[in-house]
């Protein structure tokens, strides 16, 4: 189980309930049992990651670059306009 000090922030890896120093700093930490403990909180799951945003690559200079949800877009080295395919298409 990884825990982090509440001093220094330090991320260690503990192997469960008890009381250990951290490597770091040396702040004692004390570890509890989530399931012996109903009074901690279990944190939401973390959202999921939104899908990465196309890239696309200029005919005229090479450059490539991000773009959103559009149909075309303009390149921002030379300014010639870009066609987006759509996600999903291919």
């Amino acid at each position: 189980m990884i825990v982090r000090c509440g001093r220094c922030r330090t991320q260690v890896e503990v192997p469960g309930p008890g009381r250990y120093s951290c490597p770091a700093c040396g702040t004692v930490m004390e570890v509890r049992d989530r399931a012996a403990d109903p009074g901690l909180v279990t944190p939401p799951p973390p959202a999921p990651e939104p899908p990465p945003s196309p890239r696309v690559q200029c005919p005229e200079c090479g450059l490539r670059f991000i773009v959103g949800a559009v149909a075309s877009a303009p390149c921002p080295n030379c300014g010639a306009l870009v066609s987006v395919p759509q996600r999903g298409a291919g």
